[in-house]
């Protein structure tokens, strides 16, 4: 009980930190908690509050693996769908901007897309396809320029293989028009 009653005490000193956007000092005391406590529910409970003071401190990789620790553990849904959500954010805060490797944007946009899809009706649907059409909108501008490209290289074969797919795969975004 003593030892129960001390992560209590560390997990509600946690809190109160991360609600005093003290997140750095907060995860001392979440990663206390699992250290000490890994499967049960004061654990699971830091795990999440571990998290978002990742996701807080920009720190997304540790904040994605944190979540997805979260979500094997955790029997609350409504937390369950929130730390998915993140997870996706975390994915799309790494994604980089139109004029570098897409890899990650295209990870970010298939992570989005599965949580649509497992979560229909969720209360973060509209900010989700936000994120969606902003992928969109990087990977068509890549593209776009890099059938701009191929024209100042008097390449206009493989130019128009570009603009063709940007017509044919985003014709819902601007760059379809130009």
């Amino acid at each position: 009980p003593n030892a129960e009653d001390y992560l209590i005490e560390k997990l509600n000193h946690g809190k109160e930190l991360f609600k005093d956007n003290k997140h750095t000092r907060a995860l001392d005391d979440f990663n206390e908690i699992i250290l000490n406590s890994r499967g049960s529910e004061i654990g699971v409970e830091a795990r999440f509050y571990q998290a978002e003071s990742f996701y807080e401190l920009k720190q997304y990789s540790e904040a994605i693996s944190s979540y997805e620790k979260f979500v094997d553990y955790s029997n609350d849904l409504e937390r369950i769908e929130l730390a998915i959500f993140k997870i996706c954010k975390c994915y799309f805060n790494l994604s980089t901007t139109y004029n570098r490797d897409q890899s990650n944007n295209d990870f970010a946009f298939t992570k989005l897309q599965l949580f649509i899809d497992q979560f229909p009706d969720s209360e973060y649907l509209e900010e989700s396809e936000g994120l969606i059409e902003k992928l969109r909108l990087r990977k068509a501008k890549k593209i776009y320029e890099t059938g701009r490209l191929y024209l100042k290289l008097q390449e206009f074969d493989s130019a128009i293989i570009y603009f063709n797919d940007v017509i044919q795969s985003y014709y819902d975004t601007k760059y379809s028009d130009e």
